[in-house]
């Protein structure tokens, strides 16, 4: 099985670090990487990619450092950025074309692949319309055929949902799901639901950091008695909300009355009772100032 390998890999900018000594090894199998905006995800991608060298660290392909294999590794990728760039006068058809060719793929083998993947992306019936005309979910699926083109080893995806509806969605995780078993697939998202039932490896970063990776159950476990549940009246909902890290709000059966759900390590309020955790529950977990949270709360306590 083959192996992606970084090791302590940093990326600075000026005053800035965007990743910071991260380390972590991929093999086949799909990988959700998770954070909010701003958290160093596409740089790391980009990095993996080639796309950016990192300050300081190293990244290996089966025991080679990347930067030293050229296009040999470019051959192995398959990519698509947040943003895709292309010709808006092209038809979906005519850019696979020009992507394939850029790729180096034959004229007799990218056209089989080509109509395969309009195909499965849903765009066969578009594909002779011109990319200006498509929708924000009909580009991404353009974005995501291109990515499979040369049946890559490697394929990264940088927020690929983005502009797609729940039933793309929905296909996507499934197009996903089937090709991790033969690929290395990482795919980075602030949509905990995107990799919550298809990702083999889930990886939290935060402020360049890589602070957590696990399974899905690992992940989710690492809350177990820290999720609560309660109904209380709209100003006390107010005064929690301010103190703890609150996963769901919504109103209450009766009137000045609200049900929320509560991350906190001890009972946030009398009438609390446990509730079963969840993915997005151990995220907001990892990924919230904790300290800053506990300040408030100690200044503010709900009695």
């Amino acid at each position: 099985m083959h192996e992606l390998k970084l090791y302590e890999v940093q990326k600075k900018y000026k005053d800035k670090t965007a990743v910071k000594q991260v380390s972590y090894t991929f093999k086949h199998g799909v990988y959700g990487l998770l954070g909010e905006n701003g958290a160093g995800k596409t740089t790391l991608m980009r990095l993996i990619c080639g796309v950016l060298q990192p300050t300081t660290g190293n990244i290996y392909y089966d025991g080679m450092e990347i930067a030293q294999m050229g296009a040999e590794y470019r051959r192995l990728l398959g990519y698509l950025p947040q943003e895709l760039g292309y010709y808006d006068n092209f038809t979906a058809e005519r850019f696979l074309r020009y992507i394939a060719a850029l790729k180096a793929m034959s004229a007799e083998c990218s056209e089989q692949k080509i109509q395969e993947l309009l195909e499965l992306v849903e765009l066969q019936k578009d594909k002779k319309k011109k990319l200006r005309t498509f929708s924000g979910g009909m580009l991404r699926r353009v974005g995501i055929a291109q990515a499979l083109l040369n049946n890559p080893e490697i394929l990264v995806l940088d927020e690929p949902t983005a502009g797609l509806d729940p039933k793309e969605r929905v296909k996507f995780r499934n197009i996903i799901s089937s090709l991790g078993k033969e690929k290395t697939v990482l795919l980075s998202t602030h949509i905990v639901s995107d990799i919550e039932y298809i990702a083999d490896q889930i990886l939290i970063m935060k402020d360049g950091e890589l602070i957590c990776s696990g399974t899905e159950q690992g992940i989710t476990a690492s809350v177990k008695g820290y999720v609560w549940k309660c109904n209380v009246s709209t100003d006390v909902a107010q005064k929690l909300c301010n103190q703890y890290i609150v996963s769901n709000l919504r109103n209450g059966s009766e009137e000045n009355q609200a049900e929320l759900r509560i991350i906190s390590e001890k009972c946030p309020f009398p009438a609390a009772e446990l509730a079963e955790e969840t993915l997005e529950d151990a995220y907001l977990y990892q990924t919230q100032d904790i300290n800053r949270i506990r300040s408030r709360r100690d200044e503010n306590a709900v009695v």
